[in-house]
């Protein structure tokens, strides 16, 4: 990746390209090459790296390191709508201090070849679609299973492999995430709390609070959590569900797991939770909050009943 490679791929919008590599030696030379072409554009540049990967990169860097942001992968890819937010913020703070355009750097993590991680390299095309941006995820082509590098050409527009091209097999979010449904958080037996969804939220809340506070389901904060995303997903289902809706909550060894379902005629979209506010809009928070309050989230429609179901882990992740 030369500096006038580089140069020539800039675009006015967000651009989200996969990087194939080898060897340490190609991850940083590579990587260096792009992070340098940035900063002669005044762009900012910021990476999310294990500390093996970020030693690489300061090295490579040298002196340019201190211009770079460095995040620990550790606590940046704890929850993928969480890191979609981060890297929203990042490039909305870069355009509001008046760069022209930000250069992110974001790396596979460990769970990557789960579904949900997938979804989220997906879904990062549409929710950051119109920000000014370039974000580049590496992938170690002799570390990684082969099925989680072939991800790469479904989830990312661009590929970088000795040079940028287009990837043949790139397929839109609305799609891939329709194709891919995140699996539902596991529970078993009865729940303990099974009742109908009327026109307010106000008697569900009263009841889940008084069975958390009198059980110790959560800490009081995740209460709280709790509460206010059951307000969401229910005021959901009021407003764009239809006349038959249901709250169930079950208790499970490690969380509190509730399951809002409806039988509304137009079930939510594919993107649901992933597309962060607009700035200034009022209201499109509700699911986009509950992903980020919660610790799971699925959304499943099948044979006209929508299921929105969410849990809390008594320890947060």
């Amino acid at each position: 990746m030369q500096g006038s490679g580089v140069a020539a791929d800039a675009r006015p919008a967000f651009t989200h390209s996969a990087f194939f590599y080898d060897s340490d030696t190609a991850y940083g030379s590579t990587l260096a090459a792009f992070i340098r072409d940035g900063l002669a554009h005044d762009e900012a540049v910021a990476v999310a790296a294990n500390a093996h990967c970020t030693g690489l990169l300061r090295d490579a860097l040298a002196a340019d390191a201190a211009e770079v942001r460095f995040l620990p992968a550790e606590e940046w890819y704890v929850r993928p709508v969480r890191t979609i937010a981060g890297w929203s913020q990042l490039l909305r703070a870069a355009a509001s201090s008046g760069r022209s355009s930000m250069r992110l750097i974001g790396h596979t993590t460990p769970a990557h070849g789960a579904r949900g991680w997938v979804r989220f390299e997906s879904a990062l095309n549409s929710s950051l679609a119109g920000l000014r941006g370039h974000l580049l995820c590496p992938y170690d082509r002799s570390n990684l299973p082969a099925a989680t590098v072939r991800t790469a050409e479904l989830t990312h527009p661009r590929l970088y492999d000795d040079g940028w091209l287009e990837s043949a097999g790139y397929e839109p979010p609305e799609r891939l995430l329709t194709e891919l449904p995140e699996p539902p958080y596991p529970v078993t037996g009865e729940p303990v709390i099974a009742v109908p969804v009327h026109d307010s939220v106000a008697g569900l809340r009263a009841q889940v609070r008084a069975r958390a506070a009198a059980e110790g389901w959560l800490p009081a904060d995740r209460v709280e959590n709790l509460l206010l995303a059951l307000s969401e997903v229910a005021t959901n289902g009021i407003r764009h569900g239809g006349e038959h809706r249901e709250l169930r909550v079950w208790l499970t060894d490690d969380a509190v797991v509730c399951e809002v379902t409806d039988d509304g005629r137009v079930p939510p979209g594919p993107l649901a939770g992933y597309l962060p506010p607009r700035p200034g809009r009022i209201g499109g928070m509700g699911l986009w909050l509950v992903q980020q309050l919660c610790d799971a989230m699925a959304i499943r429609s099948v044979d006209g009943l929508t299921r929105a179901r969410f849990a809390l882990r008594r320890s947060p992740a």
